[in-house]
């Protein structure tokens, strides 16, 4: 039989956070650490501000028949979130709490804000979100066996909306996790 396999974004305090699955929904970023509606992103008279940053994880909750395995992540590669507007994404091995100034801006997705990024080549740095497409995917340590439960490495990703962007939503893009399943 086929896994079933949520897209978690986890939210709230490291010790009791709180995991939505977003799955068939939509996946927003703002100025609060919120599973759903957000704080929206205000455009600055200078410089950026940041959303706080997204941390995501995959759920089985149909055990695959044997393993899931080799996940990976990316956009559609291109950028349709308006001008002055941009994102990063990183993987972690750990969940840590966004952190920010609610209703202003995220603290920047690094190292200190979040201490398990692992980054590409486990340097702990982020790179530009749609960098990574269909043809160019971010691969996500870890699997599952044959059961149930949170399994991979977190996705975390941030916006950046810069004093040159428009005021107003941004358009919508998609987000892909894949997997093989044994």
């Amino acid at each position: 039989m086929a896994a079933t396999v949520q897209i978690r974004k986890v939210t709230g305090n490291k010790s009791g956070p709180t995991s939505t699955n977003i799955s068939s929904g939509s996946l927003q970023f703002g100025t609060s650490d919120e599973a759903t509606s957000p704080s929206s992103i205000p455009v600055p008279s200078s410089g950026s501000n940041y959303s706080y940053y997204v941390s995501l994880q995959l759920n089985a909750t149909v055990a695959a028949d044997n393993s899931i395995t080799n996940i990976k992540f990316y956009t559609d590669g291109t950028n349709s979130l308006g001008t002055g507007v941009d994102g990063i994404v990183s993987v972690a091995s750990d969940y840590a709490s966004a952190v920010g100034t609610a209703g202003s801006s995220g603290s920047l997705l690094n190292t200190t804000s979040y201490p398990s990024l692992a980054g590409l080549d486990n340097d702990g740095a982020t790179s530009p979100l749609f960098a990574f497409s269909s043809g160019c995917k971010l691969s996500v340590s870890g699997s599952i066996a044959a059961t149930t439960g949170c399994f991979g490495d977190w996705v975390v990703a941030q916006l950046n909306v810069e004093s040159t962007a428009g005021a107003g939503n941004s358009a919508e893009e998609t987000l892909t996790f894949e997997f093989d399943e044994s």
